[in-house]
């Protein structure tokens, strides 16, 4: 067994002591991270995790405990241990990117290595060999915001690493990108850690990239509340565009870790994730910016801050005057889809009926009634105008397909191959395009429900 490379025990951190807004950001916090490990650190908004990566980046100092990165004492440190910590040993990927506009490209690369007193022509030569290695050696004389927002990310982890450091933290990093740039970056922290056997050390709030570590550390309050360990993680291998198990599965087993919050901090906790498969879903054709505020649209929409019209405006309004640049019509198609699937999905996760009954009561929602709506829902998005053409049998097995997937633990890939396996097979047998286009319908459903269902599932658990 290797020895710990950072060693943290019983940390406590508290910002403004001793005032009226005091606040205990750090609880009691034991962790060790081994040489070549990938961890990421994973929890809501607001609840320790960035903190914790300052005090092992040496950027705060906590109140009372222990931490050391490699020989370092980072509760004492000098000025010139930080230095050399800083100079040699850690590399630092930032979501802001922290940029210097004022310089190239390619000086932005090579600026760390002033400090270690490398001449100019080794720095830079050094500086465009990263470049060359993360595709935009061709960009080395422009200014960063010349580029966009995935390519200033390449840049700013080529500069983190152009020292050759041991260990590199990344805060949030894919936090401005969109999907694609996002991929990009996981990729180079895989070939880092893999490749490199460079110690990774990733905060974010995002679900969905998970799988990538070793191991996972949850946060919650300022406290870990749970260490899982990765045993499927497949080294030496490429990230996968897509994680291996379906949304909601991967969801409903994280968010049980965070039973006790309620539904509008679980909603606010896994909304930059429901925005992204949204805007996925809806739109290939937007750049890296108008793709993020996109994202930034719809967070605010589904959490009720923007009103449809002004969805819309936003949507319709020129990137350079804030919004995303889609016509007015595509921006209304947009808006009534949106709006349709949080409909279905809020049906399918809340118990009763808005109206009472005769008796004033409200009655349970059936699972029948759920199927059925969900199923003609599906039919009328991804069917089109075939939906007279399934059968009494057909439907009878899509519905009980659909029950089963929204109900129970049904994998999202059993549900697909149910689909489009042939009717004499005992399937439904849909052709595989629709097939998949069910599949993925229901499975962004399922994803902007998430919130209702969890909380409800807990509950029903205890």
């Amino acid at each position: 067994m290797k020895e710990p490379i950072i060693e943290i025990k019983n940390l406590n951190f508290t910002y403004n002591r001793g005032k009226g807004n005091e606040y205990q950001a750090l609880s009691n916090i034991n962790l060790n991270i081994f040489p070549e490990e990938y961890v990421i650190i994973f929890g809501p908004s607001g609840c320790g995790k960035s903190t914790l990566l300052n005090v092992i980046a040496g950027l705060e100092t906590a109140d009372s405990g222990e931490a050391r990165a490699l020989a370092h004492d980072l509760m004492h440190l000098s000025k010139k241990d930080f230095a050399y910590y800083h100079r040699y040993e850690l590399g630092i990927i930032f979501q802001a990117y922290n940029l210097i506009p004022s310089l190239t490209v390619l000086e932005n690369v090579a600026l760390p290595q002033i400090f270690i007193n490398r001449n100019r022509s080794k720095r830079e030569d050094h500086a465009r060999t990263l470049l060359e290695r993360f595709g935009i050696a061709n960009h080395a004389d422009k200014i960063p915001t010349e580029l966009s927002g995935g390519q200033q990310q390449r840049i700013g982890i080529a500069r983190s690493i152009v020292n050759n450091p041991q260990i590199v933290i990344a805060d949030e990093p894919m936090g401005n990108l969109d999907s694609t740039s996002a991929k990009n970056v996981l990729e180079i922290l895989r070939e880092l850690n893999e490749e490199e056997n460079k110690t990774i050390i990733l905060v974010t709030h995002d679900p969905e990239i998970l799988f990538v570590a070793d191991r996972v550390i949850y946060v919650k309050d300022g406290a870990i509340i749970k260490e899982e360990v990765n045993s499927t993680k497949v080294k030496k291998g490429k990230v996968k565009a897509e994680v291996p198990r379906s949304p909601s599965k991967e969801l409903n087993e994280m968010m049980k870790i965070y039973h006790t919050m309620d539904d509008s901090q679980i909603n606010v906790l896994i909304m930059p994730y429901k925005a992204k498969v949204l805007v996925n879903r809806f739109s290939s054709r937007l750049s890296a910016e108008e793709a993020g505020k996109f994202e930034d649209l719809l967070q605010r929409k589904m959490l009720g801050t923007l009103t449809d019209e002004e969805f819309a405006d936003n949507l319709s309004r020129s990137f350079v005057d804030g919004g995303v640049g889609l016509s007015r019509k595509t921006a209304q198609k947009v808006v009534a889809r949106v709006n349709d699937v949080i409909g279905i999905a809020q049906y399918i996760y809340q118990d009763y009926h808005q109206k009472p009954n005769a008796s004033g009561k409200h009655d349970l929602i059936t699972n029948k009634e759920k199927a059925d709506a969900v199923t003609q829902y599906l039919l009328r998005t991804c069917y089109h105008g075939q939906v007279g053409a399934m059968n009494e049998i057909k439907m009878s097995r899509l519905k009980q397909a659909v029950i089963e997937r929204v109900m129970t633990d049904l994998p999202k890939s059993d549900f697909y191959n149910y689909l489009d396996q042939s009717f004499k097979d005992s399937g439904v047998g849909l052709n595989s395009r629709t097939a998949r286009a069910i599949t993925e319908e229901l499975e962004l459903i399922l994803v902007v429900g998430y919130g209702f269902k969890l909380k409800k599932d807990i509950k029903s658990d205890k």
